[in-house]
């Protein structure tokens, strides 16, 4: 089984383009036949023309947030006094990924205030609730994603055990969980075990080396060769995202895939 990979656009072509709808352009040109996008604020109809017009897939969408306050840029789902902010945000997300035709939402914690962990937490799983609902309208999929601390210090959704714990408690199938090759590394290593302990609640994968969160290919702890073995061997058919950030550029960072004998 083949695997393959999209481009995240957070990440990728952002040192030649600063629009979205660029970037999905020249993933395009340079061989990517899906992208991973943030919402795109601001460029909505210009982003959908670039999807329509390359044909590219839009694998994943990261729910739309407010950018102006520092407590809410990433993300508002487990937010207290946030909720009617969190299901303005997930309406707007849902309703531009059903133009490009993306089924899957990247559903954002955000960060830590000065609530308690436990209100956190019940507006986390009251919020993902409801995600589920809605997305199960669109036949569209929530992923949650354990984010480690050195990249943010305060996000609230910062462990496997605790993400484990979140599914098991909103038991609803739509909502998967996201493992980053990157992040799993920093908050817990044993990247084998973590696929077969978390195998029937994966529902994405993304990829970077570590420390540096460069290329696969570049110097760093995690063996990519055994990494793709083992992700084609588990069996996944989805696409993976390729959040890192190029060493140089991204067009020449792409020398990666020919190496390990893959193809876009």
């Amino acid at each position: 089984m083949a695997l393959k990979f999209a481009a995240n656009l957070n990440f990728l072509f952002t040192e030649t383009a600063v629009t979205i709808s660029d970037r999905i352009r020249l993933a395009s040109q340079h061989g990517f036949r899906a992208v991973e996008i943030p919402y795109p604020e601001g460029e909505l109809k210009e982003a959908e023309k670039a999807v329509n017009d390359t044909g590219i897939t839009v694998s994943l969408i990261n729910i739309a947030f407010d950018k102006t306050k520092e407590e809410l840029k990433f993300g508002s789902t487990s937010i207290p006094g946030s909720e009617n902010l969190f299901k303005q945000q997930l309406d707007e997300t849902i309703a531009f990924a059903k133009t490009v035709k993306c089924k899957k939402v990247h559903l954002m914690s955000g960060t830590r205030n000065n609530k308690s962990e436990c209100d956190h937490l019940a507006t986390y799983i009251s919020n993902l609730k409801i995600a589920a609902e809605k997305l199960k309208l669109s036949n569209m999929t929530g992923v949650i994603e354990p984010i480690n601390g050195y990249v943010i210090p305060t996000y609230f959704m910062n462990s496997y055990n605790k993400a484990s714990n979140v599914l098991k408690e909103i038991n609803c199938n739509n909502i998967k969980l996201m493992v980053d090759l990157y992040h799993l590394q920093h908050i817990t290593g044993n990247f084998t075990k973590t696929l077969e302990e978390y195998k029937n609640v994966i529902g994405h994968f993304q990829i970077a080396q570590v420390p540096n969160r460069n290329e696969p290919d570049t110097p760093g702890e995690l063996n990519y060769e055994y990494i793709f073995k083992t992700l084609q061997d588990f069996g996944h058919q989805d696409w993976i995202g390729c959040e890192y950030k190029p060493l140089t550029n991204t067009v020449d960072g792409l020398n990666w895939i020919s190496k390990y004998n893959l193809e876009l």
